[in-house]
């Protein structure tokens, strides 16, 4: 369940208030800090000053030197790390929050915004840690200390420690200021299986935020937990989402002109448009901060012949290991394919039945391949598990097709996916020696992906090819992001293009985010 980020906390909402003594280090904590100097006070009221008239650069530069003439100064660097985190320079502004916390371990100030930063860098022990301090001083007045603590035990895999503390930040926030509590209690109960408790959380969450930018998603899970608990209740807060409209997601990643993912993209730097036209996001995550709940449906197609015949034996744990503790929305499904295409597990993620699924693969008579076609039957198989779902199929294959006509089926296969919304990823799996006749087929094969939003997957032969792959995939699904609106339901049935487009070309380069939708 790591990576799950489901709230970002900004400066403005801090309520903090003065911290109780602590049971942890009372003995020093006792003692109130010395006072700062004379000099460093006039340097830290000027700074106030500047920052109040928004001359922020002069405001940095004052609490800079307040802290120079009395590095004790607790209050300025809070101050200075809070200006850092405006300027996104989270490394100077941990530095200054931790000086904070050193020069006075009792201002509680520096524990919660530095706990923001940590929330908002993903890095989920830290946040625990600092939350944790912060609560040992005072675990009365800091609801938001309980919710970021909330966080970062879900994103640690903790949900008994996740649950305690949403349900302890929901006790003390009588005034309602954090409602994304109701919404990750939620999500949580629904990782424990508490449907029933996952609608009524979700419920009050709407109550409190009815237009919020997840409003509908939120009713989409409330629906399918209506579904489970046969409540009729709780479905009818989503009407429009189950009799007159249906969710349309797209997938894509973003990256800088050297490669490199960009993590900080926002639903405000894109739109999302169908045939030509801006549409109004309902789903958006993905990058650093945001969340990832919409499924994501992985499917792996073994090519049945020889060259699967060196992917190694494996323990059941490869799946979990390297890509389902990290992501509890992904599930694998598992097919093969000789002369004809087998499906051997459903979307799931059981690590038992995945490896008995796996080890059918080897069982699997040999034969001709006819790798396009059966490319093209997988994804519409895939497809029928719903509309609202991340596909992703990765094919395992030398790249030779030697069914006749198969290779004419290569276009077809690139179009199903396209309409499906289903990135391809061709593994190529080399033989000792390739026949001249392959080469167009092998072409093709790694065109798909660039043809799908998906990415060619190479030179990963040998024993460890299956974890190299999973692993391929978590990267991919960690750097991407999910957009998505509502389209009504047409009685005449067309094809529209759906595409995300960025706001700015100048944030960097998109990947994917394309697909035919026909509705």
């Amino acid at each position: 369940m790591r990576a799950l980020t489901f709230v970002f906390f900004g400066l403005a909402a801090l309520a903090a208030s003065g911290a109780a003594p602590a049971d942890q280090e009372r003995a020093d904590a006792g003692a109130a800090p010395p006072a700062p100097s004379r000099e460093a006070r006039r340097a830290f009221l000027k700074a106030a000053a500047a920052l109040k008239a928004k001359r922020t650069d002069e405001a940095i530069r004052g609490y800079e030197q307040a802290v120079t003439l009395f590095p004790g100064y607790a209050e300025a660097w809070c101050e200075l790390g809070k200006l850092r985190l405006e300027h996104r320079q989270p490394d100077a502004a941990r530095n200054a929050l931790e000086s904070a916390i050193h020069a006075d371990p009792k201002y509680a100030e520096a524990y919660l915004i530095l706990a923001i930063l940590e929330q908002a860098a993903r890095r989920w022990k830290q946040l625990v840690d600092v939350t944790d301090a912060l609560l040992r001083l005072d675990a009365i007045d800091f609801p938001q200390a309980w919710l970021l603590n909330s966080v970062g035990n879900y994103n640690n895999r903790n949900l008994e420690a996740a649950e305690k503390s949403a349900r302890e930040a929901e006790r003390l926030d009588s005034y309602r200021k954090f409602p994304e509590t109701w919404r990750l209690l939620g999500l949580i109960l629904a990782q424990r299986g508490d449907f029933a408790g996952e609608a009524d959380q979700f419920r009050e969450y709407l109550r409190l935020l009815p237009s919020a930018p997840d409003s509908e998603a939120i009713r989409a899970k409330l629906a399918e937990a209506a579904k489970r608990t046969g409540s009729a209740a709780s479905a009818e807060l989503s009407p429009t989402f189950r009799t007159e409209t249906t969710l349309a997601v797209v997938g894509f990643q973003l990256r800088q002109n050297k490669g490199q993912p960009i993590h900080n993209l926002r639903a405000e730097d894109i739109e999302v448009r169908e045939d030509g036209v801006a549409q109004k996001i309902a789903v958006f995550e993905g990058g650093a901060v945001s969340p990832r709940t919409v499924p994501v449906e992985i499917s792996l197609l073994f090519d049945c012949s020889a060259s699967v015949d060196r992917i190694a034996a494996f323990g059941p744990q490869v799946f979990r290991d390297n890509l389902l503790d990290e992501f509890p929305n992904a599930s694998i499904a598992i097919y093969g394919f000789s002369d004809d295409l087998v499906r051997l597990a459903r979307p799931t993620r059981d690590a038992g039945a995945l490896k008995k699924a796996m080890d059918m693969v080897a069982a699997v008579p040999k034969g001709d391949t006819p790798l396009f076609g059966s490319i093209a039957d997988t994804v519409r198989d895939a497809a029928a598990t719903g509309a609202n779902v991340i596909r992703m199929l990765v094919i395992f294959s030398d790249g030779e097709s030697a069914w006749l006509g198969d290779e004419g089926r290569a276009g077809e296969a690139a179009r199903v996916a396209g309409e499906s919304g289903t990135a391809l990823f061709p593994v190529m799996l080399s033989k000792s020696a390739l026949s001249m006749e392959s080469v167009d087929s092998i072409h093709d094969f790694m065109n798909l992906a660039s043809a799908t939003g998906g990415r060619e997957l190479q030179g990963l032969m040998g024993a460890d090819v299956l974890p190299s792959i999973l692993k391929a995939l978590a990267a991919e699904i960690r750097s991407g992001y999910i957009a998505g609106f509502y389209v009504p339901v047409s009685r005449e049935r067309k094809r529209h293009k759906i595409e995300v487009v960025l706001r700015s070309k100048d944030q960097g380069r998109l990947y994917g985010g394309s697909r035919i939708l026909v509705h």
